[in-house]
């Protein structure tokens, strides 16, 4: 008995079924990559934020110590480094990163339902140890990091008010227009994404 001929698939149906793979695809992507653009520009913006208040928080303990602001991070940050309360609090905030709750989930399990005492303590146990090199490594990197805005990575803006009336500090977030041009003309960014930069404050 001869076998049964296969008859070839129409040139047709295997064009129509690739088209469908590709609008498949394509509707995937328009959902997909949107997606995360708008959660990373957010992710950004609360980071830079939450960065700017600990400069802020930075700059008033190195007030209380020499009673006068400084727009110089790095003595700000060095001064800094040296109060275990500040640093705790940094590890605490620098929990938003991804990145940090990796390296930190196993010190650090409460932080879903801060403030808590134990998550405080936890938080204290990592910066007071100063036994563990590579665990110091990390926390003077989480220190760095706050002075930065992560979208540009470039130092945020200090500026020093101290006259007869008034004294403070004005801390900026470092983007600028031709930041702001050049990622909304983007067009993986602005045109796919359909998101847009703006100063973080």
């Amino acid at each position: 008995m001869a076998a049964p001929v296969k008859k070839p698939k129409p040139k047709g149906n295997i064009f129509y079924e690739i088209l469908i793979v590709l609008l498949t695809i394509i509707l995937i992507l328009s959902i997909w990559y949107p997606k995360k653009v708008w959660e990373k520009l957010d992710r950004d913006q609360m980071l830079c934020r939450d960065r700017m208040h600990r400069v802020y928080d930075a700059e008033v303990l190195f007030n209380y110590k020499y009673s006068t602001y400084t727009d110089t991070l790095d003595s700000v940050m060095k001064y800094v480094k040296t109060d275990d309360v500040f640093k705790k609090d940094t590890v605490m905030a620098a929990l938003r990163d991804t990145f940090y709750i990796k390296l930190y989930r196993d010190y650090l399990r409460d932080y879903a339902d801060m403030p808590t005492k134990k998550a405080e303590d936890s938080a204290f146990n990592v910066v007071t140890d100063t036994t563990d090199t590579a665990k110091y490594k990390i926390i003077y990197a989480m220190l760095d990091s706050i002075t930065h805005c992560p979208t540009v990575m470039r130092p945020y803006k200090i500026t020093v008010v101290d006259t007869s009336a008034a004294k403070g500090i004005i801390i900026q977030c470092p983007i600028d227009s031709t930041d702001i041009a050049k990622k909304n003309s983007d067009f993986l960014f602005h045109f796919l994404g359909g998101a847009t930069l703006h100063n973080h404050g």
